[in-house]
């Protein structure tokens, strides 16, 4: 009787440890992944997106400006 008693017991704390298991799992996991996807978009590609943004209007401006010379007066 004690033994069939216990045999119950363990079965409930396993199915319990399954299910806290699986809620980890199903909740947890995709947190997580969430949480280090913006840790390395901070860390890695938010810096390189400011950086290609700044050369790009740089670029810009210097290419406005070349075209700006060369419309200006030729002297030969």
């Amino acid at each position: 009787m004690l033994r069939s008693a216990l045999r119950a017991g363990a079965g409930v704390a396993a199915t319990a440890v399954y299910v806290l298991a699986y809620l980890f799992a199903v909740v947890m996991l995709p947190l997580m992944f969430y949480a280090l996807m913006r840790f390395a978009y901070s860390v890695f590609l938010r810096p390189y997106l400011r950086v290609w943004r700044i050369n790009r209007i740089r670029n810009d401006r210097y290419m406005k400006d070349v075209i700006r010379r060369g419309q200006g007066p030729r002297l030969q």
